[in-house]
């Protein structure tokens, strides 16, 4: 009965019926183990051998992982007893060496949750020995497996070098490398030999300066880098160098070339879940431009029968556009859940805190966030708001400030402080937000953000002609809702209705649902100007995608105070209804607490930036 029972665990397993190898070699197991005289020692390592194979095929991994245990320990008795049947059967078996056993084995623990043991598996395997598998397997869990923000840097960069070194085109391991902070020029020397006739791999040497640039906060030099590769070689319009073009552009705030490019990703690739869920982030800036389109790409995905973390976060993030904020966040937990270090789900967890008012929380979740993404503006930005919203504003000013040191010359940062710096209640201070303005301009004409403050600046220095002409030649290239209606809100304050009504209802044609657009068309019905400037400062036009309001120098959308609607602008354009929904910071706030932080702020060396 046993050599019939064995033969038939055999062919099962050769036939790779490994669901049903499992119960027969149970059954051969117990009956090798009731009856020893004709149990042989090379008899039972082969079934076992099957068994835990067959286990790990059908991924009940706790239960192989203690069958592992067992394996190796009848192996080591075999060497011992240098037994010539362990040859033939690794022969005959190429999965059953030791090598390919312990890497299995150390799947096993750390799937189920012990990648210490895991580790320590892996490194029982010579290092003569390991392949480019184990070698990245080691790598990642170093890197990645023992909680955020405790990357074993040291030892995971020998393991991810020896990868390239074998295999210089793993893409993946190459960005891995550049973010632990690898050199581009040594990264590059790992792939010299990648072709064997030289010249017909220069677009890598390329590819990895690019991901050094973005690694290191210069988006918008990244994103230069990456266009070159679009523009002059045969890899135009290829898939992976669309999304890492668009990634750049993305992280520069350039979110309607990023919109683009995503948009094309997913033209050509339509389950490309990857690309939907970042083409959901940057269209979330503008959502009525697109809203069917979106609601297509949401439908496709919500069709599907099994969710990985990327179709969570998609729907994570359709839920923030439409307000349901605890149900978005449950979705983020399931994506963060099946993987911890999902950048988008862990950026759009903290907006989603804001969203609820749940401050602290809100920064946690970006600290956490910026552990894992510390090239991101957003986590900055993120960390700011949260501040400025708990009202710790010594904080938010540090965060400011540390911005500018880490995003040097980025018009993101720039806009940011100006903007901080415009909203003070000292008239010496808020003159020192022109500086930081055209700054941002120069590193970017078309940074809206930028535009909108300079706008403001000029009409609080008294230049309201100046400001209706920056912001028409702005909205001439980017025609968004928020900029038209702010044009019209100025044109308004200046006595002229008709084109002000013109803008307003170019605005509509946008966003037909925006508050503040309807608002501005009712004002001006109202022939009194005195109480429409009253109804203004009263409860205050509403705020939506993020832009101020240039009916005066100091107006803020929706009656939120000067602090709360900075914690907006810096949303940079959004109109999603989290965007909207803004948080009660009181107006006690506006006043002396910033004067001595302003005053900091202006005494700051910033001849580097």
């Amino acid at each position: 009965m046993e050599n019939a029972l064995f033969a038939n665990v055999k062919k099962l397993y050769d036939h790779k019926l490994y669901e049903c190898v499992i119960p027969v070699a149970k059954l051969l197991r117990t009956v090798l183990r009731n009856d020893r005289n004709v149990a042989t020692l090379e008899l039972e390592y082969q079934v076992q051998l099957y068994l835990v194979n067959s286990l790990f095929k059908e991924r009940h991994l706790r239960s192989a992982s203690r069958h592992f245990e067992d394996i190796f320990h009848q192996r080591r008795l075999m060497q011992r007893h240098k037994n010539a049947c362990l040859v033939a059967i690794e022969s005959a078996y190429p999965e059953f060496g030791d090598v390919e056993l312990r890497r299995r084995a150390a799947e096993c623990y750390r799937e189920i949750g012990n990648p210490g043991l895991a580790v320590a598996t892996l490194l029982q395997v010579p290092v003569k020995s390991r392949t480019p598998r184990i070698n990245l397997m080691l790598a990642r869990m170093h890197h990645h497996s023992f909680g955020l923000g405790h990357t074993k840097k040291s030892e995971s960069l020998p393991s991810y070098k020896e990868v390239v070194r074998e295999c210089p085109m793993a893409l993946p391991v190459i960005q891995d490398l550049l973010e632990l902070g690898v050199d581009g020029n040594e990264v590059n020397s790992l792939v010299m030999h990648a072709a064997t006739v030289p010249g017909n791999f220069d677009w890598l040497s390329t590819w990895i300066k690019a991901l050094a640039q973005m690694f290191d906060c210069k988006h918008q030099d990244a994103a230069r880098t990456f266009q070159r590769l679009q523009d002059s070689t045969l890899l135009r319009c290829n898939e992976e160098l669309m999304m890492a073009l668009g990634r750049c552009l993305y992280y520069d705030g350039n979110y309607s070339r990023a919109e683009q490019l995503f948009s094309a990703t997913v033209s050509a690739s339509p389950d490309n879940i990857e690309a939907i869920g970042l083409l959901a982030v940057v269209r979330g800036q503008h959502p009525s431009d697109s809203g069917q389109d979106m609601d297509r790409l949401y439908a496709q995905v919500t069709s599907e029968p099994k969710y990985s973390p990327s179709h969570w976060f998609v729907h994570g993030q359709a839920m923030y556009d439409s307000g349901k904020f605890e149900r978005g966040l449950s979705f983020v937990e399931q994506c963060l859940q099946a993987e911890p270090r999902h950048q988008e789900a862990l950026i759009l967890r903290g907006r989603l805190l804001i969203a609820l008012e749940r401050h602290k929380e809100a920064v946690e979740a970006f600290r956490t966030g910026q552990t894992v993404a510390p090239y991101r503006f957003e986590v900055y930005r993120g960390l700011f708001q949260s501040y400025l919203a708990a009202k710790r504003f010594k904080e938010a000013h540090a965060m400011c400030n540390w911005t500018l040191r880490v995003f040097q010359n980025s018009p993101r940062g720039l806009a940011m402080f100006g903007r901080t710096l415009f909203l003070s209640q000292d008239p010496m201070i808020r003159k020192t937000a022109r500086k930081f303005a055209e700054k941002s301009l120069k590193v970017d004409p078309n940074y809206t953000p930028a535009v909108t403050l300079m706008a403001d600046i000029c009409q609080f220095e008294g230049s309201p002609k100046a400001s209706i002409k920056l912001l028409e030649d702005h909205v001439s290239l980017f025609p968004q809702a928020s900029l038209f209606t702010n044009l019209a809100d100025m044109l308004r304050s200046q006595k002229e209705p008709i084109r002000a009504l013109e803008y307003y209802y170019k605005a509509l044609g946008k966003n037909p649902k925006c508050e503040r657009t309807l608002r501005g068309i009712s004002l001006l019905k109202s022939c009194n100007s005195f109480i429409e400037s009253l109804v203004l400062n009263d409860s205050g036009p509403i705020k939506v995608d993020g832009q101020q309001s240039s009916n005066g120098p100091i107006a803020t959308p929706c009656g939120t105070p000067n602090l709360e609607w900075l914690a907006a602008d810096s949303r940079e354009t959004s109109s999603s209804p989290a965007a909207r929904s803004g948080q009660d910071v009181e107006g006690e706030a506006d006043g002396s607490v910033w004067h001595d932080v302003d005053a900091e702020m202006v005494s700051m060396n910033y001849d580097g930036h």
